[in-house]
């Protein structure tokens, strides 16, 4: 039997091929197998971005985002430690911020959207950067 890993590597893979809906599908099994990782619902919701399912992708990176915003301040508590704002910069807040922007922007929310490559932005996406400067000139 198939272990979470397994699950991710073959949706990862599937990913790299172009076939989204084969990434979903092994993303959805990841879950299943663990509801608590943050990481399968991050790629499954770019998968379902690539798909053009723009409410699964922001369902799926809120949750990314909710799960990884839990581990985090688990793991503070338990080491007994505080937020520190000296790293600002953080590359997995900025995929899920920089999905959610795409998403929105898509869906044809232009506010919401700036808002959320905004925040990208500032966690160190240089893509949502990009994003901003095309589709924001005025």
């Amino acid at each position: 039997m198939k272990g979470t890993e397994e699950f991710i590597l073959a949706g990862n893979n599937k990913l790299l091929i172009g076939d989204y809906k084969g990434a979903i599908f092994e993303f959805t099994k990841a879950i299943m197998a663990s509801p608590l990782l943050p990481h399968a619902y991050s790629s499954r919701g770019y998968a379902k971005l690539e798909m053009r399912d723009y409410e699964g992708a922001i369902y799926d990176c809120q949750q990314a985002l909710n799960l990884h915003y839990r581990m985090e301040t688990l793991s503070r508590d338990m080491k007994g430690e505080t937020r520190s704002s000296n790293n600002i910069a953080n590359p997995t807040y900025a995929r899920l911020y920089s999905i959610l922007g795409i998403a929105k922007l898509l869906q044809g929310n232009k506010d919401e959207a700036l808002l959320l490559l905004h925040s990208a932005r500032l966690l160190g996406s240089s893509d949502a950067e990009d994003i901003i400067n095309s589709y924001y000139r005025d």
